[in-house]
């Protein structure tokens, strides 16, 4: 295998996952003296009971050495991954199983999502950022979520000559080609491996977890770094596994060190008891970095939101006193010459102690020294007739009501209760309300017109019948 083929290889590992540690592993023979003729393809009669073969890739089956021959039996701790962030691979039984993971966090290629019926949603404006890094996939975005369709006219090659590479379900494959010319005069045995080398340069390249030599004009591997993880380019993150060498081969094992970090400083970042990430919400009330806080600690909701205040005793801490929004759990200045938070105008009203004064904006009388009336502070008390005032500092919001010949926009800014064509006048007999003299609406007092039963009396005399009763009524 040449240095070009190791380099691809290699990108290939970063980028398929297992589906390339598998190939890898297919491709490596370990020296077991007596089990392997010089073909490497054939169990003979010599090997020793128990005895396993390395060579085996993770499928939840090993070989296994009995009555002086490899015999195959089921090994449920040589897990295959099948590639797929979204799925818990076991094995049962030496069986294979996959079962489907929802609502953990999942990263496909560069891509981060959310796993929905044991597939990896993730979000996007366009196809440029979907990549899975798989070339049995056809990326695309569509309806705002990536879409990898699976493609059978891809070329997946893993850059060993040993194997036939196809495309299958959207997975790659690589497939043990047996009898196939490799090297220098080399032959392909059934595990995938070119056998028959004149030199180190027709095995392949030496990896982390594994050294090759021509031994014999056979290419055995060596392993090394047993134990140890792989270089971090070679590692994924945030999915709880880690890649490790094993008998000479990388292995994906558990990692609870490496939960997913989805940004937000108010989850917990875990692995699950399935070795899954999963991103549960922190209790209520827990502290969180946000920029809406002047001290820059919030509390957290409990359902995964930074907030940045929930009262104002929350906001101190800074040059200028700040109060709290509750509408929105934001902290807002009352001093900053900016209008925010509640205030209606700039650092007044709302919750802001400082009240508005005459022409700025309001909601209510409450966020004025005075009044509010149309949305503007007024005055009563300012010498000029603004807001809903009827005439100068009278009616409208003003307590006082206005004089016979003020101006006025209804009834109510006059003394009398009447305005007529924009002018409070003075009472009547006839004006349908109870003013002047009157004992009630346009009856007793110095009208002619006396009250009927019923009707609210001063004397006698305001009645129609003469009489006022104990009640100031008319009987």
């Amino acid at each position: 295998m040449t240095t070009s083929a190791t380099s691809l290889h290699r990108s290939k590992l970063r980028s398929f996952g297992l589906a390339s540690i598998l190939a890898l592993a297919s491709a490596m023979v370990v020296s077991a003296p007596g089990c392997l003729d010089q073909q490497g393809s054939s169990p003979s009669n010599e090997c020793t009971a128990g005895q396993t073969d390395a060579t085996t890739p993770d499928d939840c089956v090993r070989k296994e050495c009995q009555g002086g021959k490899f015999v195959t039996v089921a090994a449920d701790t040589e897990v295959p991954d099948d590639a797929n962030p979204c799925t818990q691979d076991t094995c049962s039984d030496g069986a294979p199983q996959h079962a489907a993971v929802n609502g953990t966090m999942c990263q496909l290629g560069g891509g981060m999502g959310q796993c929905v019926s044991g597939q990896c949603e993730i979000p996007c404006n366009d196809s440029a950022e979907c990549d899975d890094k798989n070339k049995c996939t056809a990326d695309a975005c569509v309806g705002k979520v990536c879409m990898f369709t699976p493609v059978t006219q891809a070329d997946p090659d893993d850059g060993n000559p040993c194997t036939t590479d196809a495309c299958a379900d959207g997975k790659e494959s690589h497939v043990p080609a047996p009898g196939a010319p490799c090297g220098t005069n080399g032959t392909c045995n059934d595990m995938g491996v070119c056998i028959g080398c004149a030199s180190e340069t027709d095995c392949p390249v030496d990896d982390f977890c594994s050294d090759w030599a021509c031994t014999e004009k056979q290419c055995v591997a060596t392993p090394r770094n047993e134990g140890m993880d792989l270089p971090m380019s070679d590692q994924s993150s945030g999915d709880c596994k880690k890649k490790v060498c094993q008998g000479g081969q990388i292995a994906t094992i558990a990692d609870a060190g490496d939960p997913f970090d989805d940004g937000n400083v108010c989850t917990s970042d875990q692995c699950n008891d399935m070795m899954a990430p999963v991103n549960p919400p922190l209790p209520a009330l827990s502290p969180c970095a946000t920029q809406d806080n002047p001290t820059g600690m919030g509390k957290c909701d409990g359902v995964s939101v930074c907030l940045g205040c929930t009262q104002t005793s929350e906001c101190g801490g800074a040059s200028y006193d700040f109060t709290c929004d509750t509408t929105v759990n934001i902290c807002f200045s009352c001093e900053d010459g900016t209008k925010n938070g509640t205030e209606t105008d700039i650092d007044c009203g709302g919750e802001c102690i400082e009240r508005c004064t005459l022409g700025q904006a309001c909601k209510s009388p409450s966020d004025c020294d005075e009044s509010c009336d149309n949305g503007v502070c007024v005055s009563c008390f300012d010498g000029a007739k603004n807001g809903g005032e009827g005439d100068v500092d009278c009616g409208g919001l003003c307590v006082l009501k206005c004089a016979v010949g003020a101006t006025c926009n209804v009834g109510e800014d006059c003394f009398n209760g009447v305005c007529n064509a924009g002018m409070c006048v003075a009472p009547a007999c006839d004006d349908g309300v109870k003013n002047g003299t009157e004992s009630d609406e346009d009856c007793g007092g110095s009208c002619s017109t006396k009250c009927a039963a019923g009707q609210m009396c001063t004397k006698n005399g305001d009645c129609a019948s003469n009489s006022c009763g104990g009640n100031k009524l008319c009987n």
